[in-house]
C-alpha cells in the first residue's frame, strides 16, 4: 500500500504549491513564567534556612558574626584570586593567538614572494 499523504488536508491541484491555500501558523501559546516564582521561592527558602541555622547555632552571636566575617573575607580573596588567574590565562591565550596570526601572515607572505619569484623566472 502506498502512502497517500495526510488524510485531513484537502487535495491540491497538481500545479499548486504547498503554501497556497494554507492558513498561517498560529503563535505558540505563552507559557507561565515559572522562573520568577522559582527564584523567589529559592530566595525565601534560603533566608529562612539561614535564620533557622543562626538561631540554633552552638556558639554565641558575636562568635557567629566573627566566623561569618572571616568566611566572607576568605571567599572574597579566593574569588579575587580566581579572577586574577582567569585574567592571566586570557592574556596568555591572546598572546599565543597573536603569535599564531603573525606566523601565518609571515608564511603567507613568504609563499606569495616565492610564487612571484617563480612566475618571474
Amino acid at each position: 500500500m502506498a502512502y497517500a499523504g495526510k488524510t485531513n488536508e484537502p487535495r491540491r491541484p497538481a500545479g499548486a504549491s504547498k503554501s497556497q491555500g494554507r492558513q498561517p501558523l498560529a503563535p505558540a501559546p505563552k507559557t507561565p513564567r515559572r522562573v520568577g516564582s522559582l527564584a523567589t521561592s529559592l530566595a525565601i527558602g534560603l533566608v529562612i534556612g539561614v535564620g533557622v541555622a543562626l538561631l540554633f547555632a552552638p556558639q554565641s552571636g558575636a562568635d557567629t558574626r566573627r566566623s561569618l566575617r572571616r568566611r566572607m573575607r576568605h571567599a572574597g580573596l579566593r574569588g579575587r584570586d580566581a579572577w586574577d588567574d582567569l585574567r592571566d590565562e586570557l592574556r596568555h591565550a591572546r598572546r599565543q593567538l597573536r603569535r599564531m596570526r603573525r606566523r601565518a601572515r609571515d608564511r603567507a607572505d613568504d609563499a606569495a614572494v616565492a610564487t612571484a619569484v617563480d612566475a618571474a623566472t
